[in-house]
């Protein structure tokens, strides 16, 4: 009967560890797709600011046109 409470008590171990893990999974998923919305976030926030320096850059350069032909 021994043998039996040994092997009862690896597997309630393994069990156990079973629930931590997926736990922790469950955790870093939850991190990554934070991750991913925050990239998401910054891409579109980078392409907005390089929309507005190529705005900025095409006004600039009509401003220069405009000083050399004056």
């Amino acid at each position: 009967m021994e043998t039996f409470d040994i092997l009862e008590q690896k597997i309630l171990k393994l069990l156990d560890t079973i629930d931590n893990l997926e736990g922790e999974k469950r955790k870093l998923t939850d991190k990554i797709k934070e991750k991913e919305e925050e990239a998401r976030r910054l891409t579109g926030e980078i392409e907005g600011l390089l929309a507005e320096r190529d705005q900025a850059k095409v006004k600039i350069a009509d401003l220069i046109k405009r000083i050399e032909e004056y």
